[in-house]
């Protein structure tokens, strides 16, 4: 019988991760209970089927779970006999990807959908290799956030996180991990589905679901206000208490949220008593070798409203609450809606500032503390709040002045790392020249100026002050500062406005970790003397703060390269002394950097751009003597070049005249350091190029601000594809999962 050869072909097979339909997939049944029957059923038989890609078994990583035999596969040409014959060839098994190469990976996995492919190499990147928290971490940083933080409508990153589980075996636990860590609740049937889920047996589950829920964000309106047709009032108690890793629970209502205009409507649902005792819920058959809950949930995140919390809980009891074991460790807490009594406060009685303050003594850990539409934020209760906050944002609080807040910050902001300050309609920035002097650690400022009207039929969402700053108050930036957002600024002079803009020019040598710059403002001027004004200070605040050069090399890039020293300094101390001297005498004849060839036009623009400022102008002084090429020095040379290249490019072009000086490193290795550009003219102004922003976003209009601003891109010729009208048939399967 002649032997059939196979045709090559030069073509490619195609890549892919998928694995071959097979009765074996668990994650294609149509319910979690015959999936988890189907995985106990293969455990116990013997696995025959062929598949068309060789794979090697994988080392596991997370819990240890039974191990199926491996497989074996085969070409579907090969005969009986060479089946029967034990393989000649070995393959050497491939070793799992350490998990500091995960964030090189990340945006690879983000990009693609299903399946994975190269394109002109052919090797497959061993994705299914990777360790189990290098996966959960890939797969977190692809799909946050999994629903829309107003609506709670869950994203499409859900269904993506399924294809994933259902794409590679490795995949499907860490793929089901970041789903279940802070799982959609809406629409309500798929909180029905968790809650049905959570009551199941755990033994009888391929994973354990009930340590995988950290966080619950719950939309009281769309999740448990109302029933589900055939399965009633979702119950809190059942949801709550079988979770022995729940940190974060957070109850919301769409009454509560932006605009703001229905503070004042009652709201029928309040936290059930049960709500409470499942947070202290212990069960007494519970073992703590099964992953079962065996103490009381520590939550580290909590939000109260005053209409959900109802008479049954007032300001009064909250103290209460946060003394119990559940609320001891929470280090992030809310007040949503709670105003001062119009009747007014009761002679004898304590304040409600008194009282929110003194509810707040109980929580030692507290660091993060939110404000929203609540009057009762004023001078007296920012007096009484602690003094270790880290996290503090006001959003919607009508009360807070700027005289007021710049007091609290000189007493209360030492340790403040950021500050979120939303829609506060009397709240201006004359708080800031104290802001650097107060919050000497801040890493984050946000604000944003946009107000909402009370009611819709009329306009009252004015800012409630006179002017935003005065031309004299001159900010101080505080120089640990990461992330500035200033959105909608309006209502100042336009000497205040260009006053404000050299502020930050004149503080760039001194924000050195400033990676995003945001600012959105609206100047009432002419038009023309508009232009002028966005023509001078969004090139200037781009070219001082944009990023020209390469980002700094990743971390893992300096270890390989400082591994790659220590080995060449190994071998090179087990090399024979013969070759020892010959190296050294190379490296001290062999000058450490080739000076490029000056010409009379590169000479002019070294005049022009200036001098680097971390490298001291020693042309008089005498030569070093040769030293050694060391690492350091190699470094300091690489970020030279680099930096001379950005001067070539800018060349202090356009600088403003009067940008004032600022002391710069003379000596240092660091490549994110700022440069110093020195004019040579009579003013002898100087300018700092900081150069380290990733996003430099400014924008200077007269746009009217509003609630919702349109623009261009809402109004459209055609219809967006996707929206077509319903056929009648929902081709929709039912796969098992709430999602």
């Amino acid at each position: 019988m002649a032997t059939r050869f196979r045709r090559a072909t030069r073509t490619k097979p195609t890549i892919s991760y998928a694995e071959p339909p097979s009765s074996d997939s668990d994650l294609d049944l149509d319910d979690d209970s015959a999936a988890e029957q189907s995985v106990r059923r293969r455990s116990s038989r013997r696995v025959s089927a062929l598949k068309h890609t060789h794979t090697q078994p994988l080392p596991q990583t997370h819990p240890p779970k039974r191990q199926r035999p491996s497989r074996q596969t085969f070409d579907t040409d090969t005969s009986e006999d060479e089946i029967s014959r034990p393989a000649t060839k070995k393959t050497r098994p491939s070793k799992p990807i350490s998990p500091k190469s995960s964030k090189s990976v990340k945006s690879t996995l983000v990009k693609s959908n299903a399946a994975h492919q190269t394109a002109s190499s052919g090797v497959i990147p061993p994705w299914q290799g990777l360790p189990y928290q290098v996966l959960t971490d890939i797969f977190e940083y692809a799909v946050q956030p999994l629903f829309d933080e107003h609506s709670f409508q869950p994203s499409p990153s859900v269904k993506w996180l399924l294809q994933m589980a259902r794409l590679c075996r490795a995949f499907a636990e860490p793929a089901l991990t970041v789903l279940y860590s802070s799982p959609p609740l809406v629409p309500m049937v798929q909180a029905h589905r968790l809650v049905d889920l959570l009551k199941e047996d755990p033994t009888t589950k391929a994973f354990r679901y009930r340590n995988k829920i950290i966080s619950l964000c719950i939309d009281v309106g769309q999740v448990v206000a109302y029933s589900l047709p055939g399965s009633g009032h979702l119950d809190v108690y059942d949801l709550i208490k079988y979770l022995p890793r729940l940190a974060e629970l957070e109850l919301y209502h769409q009454k509560d949220m932006s605009p703001y205009r229905t503070l004042d409507e009652n709201i029928k649902w309040t936290y059930p008593e049960k709500l409470f005792d499942a947070l202290e819920y212990i069960d007494p058959a519970a073992d703590p070798l099964k992953g079962d809950k065996t103490g009381v949930c520590k939550l580290r995140s909590w939000r109260w409203s005053s209409r959900l919390a109802g008479k049954k809980w007032p300001l009064e009891k909250i103290r209460e609450v946060h003394m119990m074991p559940s609320f001891a460790n929470l280090r992030k807490i809310a007040f949503v809606n709670y105003q001062v009594p119009a009747a007014g406060q009761v002679e004898g009685e304590p304040t409600h500032e008194n009282l929110l303050a003194e509810s707040l003594k109980p929580l030692k850990h507290l660091d993060h503390l939110i404000f929203e539409s609540s009057t009762l934020v004023n001078a007296k209760l920012l007096s009484l709040l602690p003094t270790t906050l880290r996290h503090l944002e006001l959003i919607n609080c009508w009360e807070v002045v700027a005289d007021d807040f710049a007091a609290f910050l000189l007493t209360h902001g030492s340790q403040l790392r950021s500050l979120t300050l939303n829609h506060n309609q009397s709240l201006s920035l004359s708080f800031l020249p104290v802001l650097g002097t107060g919050c000497p650690k801040l890493q984050l400022f946000k604000m944003n100026l946009t107000y909402f009207n009370l009611h819709a039929t009329y306009r009252d969402s004015e800012p409630q002050y006179d002017q935003l700053m005065l031309p004299d108050q001159i900010p101080i930036w505080p120089s640990t500062l990461q992330t500035i957002e200033l959105i909608q600024l309006r209502k100042w002079q336009t000497e205040a406005a260009e006053m404000f803009f050299q502020s930050l020019l004149s503080s760039a040598a001194t924000l050195p970790d400033l990676r995003r710059l945001t600012i959105q403002a609206i100047l009432n001027i002419a038009w023309r003397d508009r232009a002028s004004f966005r023509e001078k200070w969004i090139g200037s605040l781009n070219r001082v703060f944009k990023r020209v050069s390469d980002p700094p090399k990743p971390h893992h890039s300096v270890r390989t390269r400082e591994d790659s020293d220590a080995a060449a300094s190994e071998q090179e101390s087990v090399a024979s002394p013969a070759s020892n001297t010959y190296s050294r005498k190379v490296s001290l004849s062999t000058p450490q950097a080739t000076p490029p060839r000056r010409t009379l036009r590169t000479c002019a623009r070294n005049s022009r751009a200036g001098i680097y400022a971390q490298s001291p102008d020693t042309s008089d002084s005498e030569p070093d003597p040769p030293l050694l090429p060391t690492p350091t020095k190699k470094t300091h040379k690489t970020g030279l070049t680099r930096e001379l290249e950005i001067l070539k490019q800018t060349a202090g072009i356009d600088s403003p005249p009067d940008s004032p000086s600022s002391p710069a490193k003379a000596d240092s290795s660091d490549d994110d350091e700022p440069l110093l550009l020195k004019k040579d003219r009579k003013g002898k102004a100087k300018e700092t190029i900081q150069g380290m922003c990733e996003v430099v976003e400014v924008r200077i209009d007269n746009l009217r601000p509003t609630e919702i601003q349109v623009t261009e891109a809402d109004f459209l010729d055609d219809e967006v594809s996707g929206d077509e009208d319903w056929n009648g048939d929902d081709d929709r399967a039912d796969d098992g999962y709430a999602w």
